[in-house]
């Protein structure tokens, strides 16, 4: 089996940067894996089979330079 690689692009939706995801695609079931934006640290997720890297291919646009918090309401 050749190995492919998945790549997508994606905005975080709390800051706005966009993102490249890219993992290596060998095999195995595909399943929710997570991330966090380098930019602002919100976890995200992608169906991937492989562990996932981030690249910031466009910075944050929210103006902000915090980080994200999880809020339990």
């Amino acid at each position: 089996m050749q190995p492919q690689l998945l790549c997508v692009e994606a905005a975080c939706d709390y800051c706005g940067a966009t993102l490249e995801i890219t993992a290596a695609e060998v095999g195995g079931e595909k399943r929710l894996h997570p991330y966090a934006c380098p930019q602002c640290t919100k976890t995200h997720a992608v169906e991937c089979a492989g562990h996932p890297h981030v690249r910031v291919l466009r910075p944050r646009t929210d103006g902000k330079t915090n980080s994200y918090q999880e809020t339990l309401f």
